[in-house]
Order: structure tokens, then C-alpha cells, then sequence
């Protein structure tokens, strides 16, 4: 299975993040609480119950058709509701360190794995892993400060 940016996460982290987006949902629809969201056709929390809404933090799992239901009817940003971030903010602003960090540990275990699996030369893995952490600080400082009047 792929390793993914989600996936990598501690139970404790996931629920934190998917905290963190339910939190967004709620603010975007103007509510305190999940079930006080109401769709045109007078569905609470766009049809999903008590139960479902408890477990998507409790197990936690990200609960997509509510998100992506929330950017459509709400006409926001799926950036704004994952990753917190709009015209105002980039991803520098939402700790690249942490990405960068999930990223090398994922390029690290894949390189490791490959090595495990003879592809590569276990003593190239630390070697590969350093260049590839300096390509993706780079690529993402440049990438997360474009100039606002440019």
C-alpha cells in the first residue's frame, strides 16, 4: 500500500487533523456543532447521523463526502478545509516542517524498503535521502513564498 501523507500519521495526529477540518466545516457553515448543519431540504448534518459523525474522530477517518459536500454547498475551497490555507496564507504558513518531515520519513522507509529488496545499495539510503530532503526544502521554500505583487 502507498504510504500517503494521512496514512503516516499517529491516531493521535489523525485525530487532531480531522478535528482540525471538521472545525473548518463548522465554521463555513456557522455552526457550534456538526448536527446543527442544515441542508436546503432541512437534512441535519447532510444526512449523516450521530453515530457516523462520533466515529469519524474516534477512529478517526476522514469523513470526504461531507467535505467535499461542504466545499460545494458552501462555494469554498477544498485548500481551505484540508490544508487551512486561502488567499492570505501558503503553505509555508501551515508548517512545511511537518510535511517536509512526513515526506523524508516516507522517502526514507521507501529507500530503506528498496535496500531490504536488494534494488538499491543500503549504503547509498543515507546519501539519497539527504539529497532528496535538500531538493524538496528547496522546491517547497520556492514554491510557498511567491511574491503577492508579481
Amino acid at each position: 500500500m502507498a504510504d500517503t501523507y494521512f496514512k503516516n500519521l499517529d491516531d493521535d495526529s489523525k485525530k487532531k487533523y480531522v478535528s482540525q477540518v471538521l472545525e473548518r466545516c463548522k465554521q463555513v457553515w456557522g455552526v457550534d456543532e456538526l448536527h446543527e448543519i442544515e441542508d436546503e431540504n432541512g437534512r441535519r448534518a447532510l444526512g449523516h447521523n450521530a453515530s457516523t459523525m462520533k466515529m469519524w474522530l474516534s477512529r478517526p477517518s476522514m469523513p470526504w463526502d461531507f467535505i467535499l459536500t461542504t466545499a460545494i454547498k458552501k462555494n469554498v475551497s477544498l485548500d481551505y478545509l484540508l490544508l487551512n490555507i486561502n488567499e492570505n496564507t501558503s503553505l509555508e504558513d501551515v508548517r512545511p516542517e511537518e510535511l517536509l518531515e512526513t515526506v523524508n520519513k516516507v522517502v526514507a522507509s521507501s529507500l530503506e524498503e528498496s535496500a531490504d529488496y536488494g534494488i538499491i545499495d543500503p549504503t547509498f539510503v543515507p546519501t539519497i535521502t539527504k539529497k532528496i530532503k535538500t531538493s524538496l526544502e528547496g522546491a517547497l521554500t520556492i514554491k510557498a513564498k511567491p511574491s503577492k505583487s508579481a
